[in-house]
């Protein structure tokens, strides 16, 4: 397939406040971006995990952008600083599984910039373009939860035979870690603080003792 005739299948993830906004505003005004993107309205940035990232990227995917309010100006505080922060540790994620981290990309407007929006679509549609069809599509499909994934990532922490996944935050200090861990044990779940560096991670299970209990391993 050439450039020329590839078109990426492109998942954009749109916070309602200024993503989804700018994007229905760029409609209303016809302003023209490429018609590839599968939007869908999130509540904040913040709340995207990055299973919602890797995993459509697993599948063949060709792209997924995730677009919030500018930093500072997040409805709900903090949200897309969350949203940030995590974006090393989706990249990183991505190299471990052999997935180019260009093919994800996250960015920032406000309610009114509907022109950004559009060029924010069309330079990821052009970068997706130069790299070529994802070539995960077609893989076998691949669960990030299922025990015979090998790969070392960020996501999944074993302990003694048992998968924990990450809760999605990164805490830099330690109490707030510990209050969030504390949540966690109240509702049930298994939890482990694992520092990483400057980083305090979550990763939890639901405790197959419990009532309730799915059985994810």
């Amino acid at each position: 397939m050439s450039g020329d005739d590839f078109v990426p299948k492109i998942l954009c993830f749109l916070c309602q406040w200024c993503g989804y906004n700018a994007a229905d505003q760029a409609g209303s005004g016809r302003i023209s971006y490429p018609a590839s993107l599968r939007a869908i309205e999130v509540t904040c940035s913040g709340m995207v995990h990055p299973d919602w990232v890797i995993e459509p990227l697993l599948k063949g995917i060709d792209g997924v952008m995730i677009v919030g309010c500018h930093l500072g100006q997040c409805h709900y505080g903090s949200g897309n600083e969350s949203a940030m922060g995590r974006k090393e540790l989706i990249e990183e994620t991505l190299s471990d599984l052999g997935i180019d981290k260009e093919r994800f990309f996250m960015g920032w407007v406000s309610a009114a910039e509907a022109a950004r929006f559009a060029q924010m679509v069309s330079e990821m549609t052009e970068r997706l373009k130069g790299l070529g069809p994802n070539p995960a599509f077609g893989r076998p499909r691949v669960s990030l939860k299922a025990p015979s994934v090998k790969t070392e990532n960020e996501l999944v922490h074993h302990v003694n035979g048992k998968n924990y996944y990450w809760d999605g935050r990164i805490y830099r200090e330690d109490e707030r870690a510990q209050k969030a861990i504390s949540r966690y044990l109240d509702m049930g779940f298994e939890a482990k603080l694992v520092p990483k560096g400057k980083r305090i991670l979550i990763y939890t299970r639901r405790d197959i003792n419990k009532e309730g209990d799915n059985g994810r391993s």
